[in-house]
């Protein structure tokens, strides 16, 4: 019965296209519950023909990603957030996925554009160091702590790292 109302919906503007997205996102996620992640997927492409909406993008996205298709989902964020940049899901949820399929110099690459974006974000940053430090770049893992400490995040966490890095300068500070 939804898909009807999927199909039959010919405008995309005011509730029609509002009328659409909720639809399809429920349609979407029943078949998501179920384990039907194609079908899923399915709903999102026939629904992004009749309405171009951010939640629409996000929700295949996520699908994509329970799939294990996170370069698929990584570069459909990617084109999202060129037509949404005001998103930042957008791009938290590609560098994710980039990690994820093991592209780490690209996860490494868009968590600094993020970071440029929103410096103060603060689980990316996070997110980055833990990469760094998992990869050896400790240089690396190290300059992004700093970064955090300077901000305010004085946190036992963030001396740890500081501490394991550069131990001579971080050993007699105390939190």
């Amino acid at each position: 019965m939804a898909a009807i109302c999927l199909c039959s919906c010919r405008s995309t503007s005011g509730t029609d296209h509002d009328q659409i997205v909720r639809t399809s996102i429920d349609l979407a996620e029943a078949y998501r519950s179920q384990g039907r992640l194609e079908m899923a997927v399915d709903v999102y492409d026939r629904a992004l023909t009749q309405a171009d909406d951010y939640r629409l993008y996000y929700n295949k996205a996520l699908i994509l990603s329970e799939l294990g298709r996170y370069d698929d989902a990584a570069n459909l964020c990617s084109s999202s957030f060129e037509s949404y940049p005001y998103i930042m899901a957008f791009k938290r949820a590609q560098a994710l996925n980039l990690r994820f399929a093991g592209n780490n110099p690209g996860f490494y690459d868009v968590s600094l554009q993020i970071l440029q974006l929103s410096p103060y974000d603060r689980e990316t940053r996070m997110r980055l160091i833990e990469a760094y430090a998992e990869d050896g770049l400790d240089d690396k893992a190290y300059e992004q702590a700093l970064i955090l400490w300077n901000q305010g995040y004085m946190t036992d966490i963030i001396h740890q790292y500081l501490k394991a890095y550069k131990p001579d300068l971080w050993e007699n500070i105390n939190l």
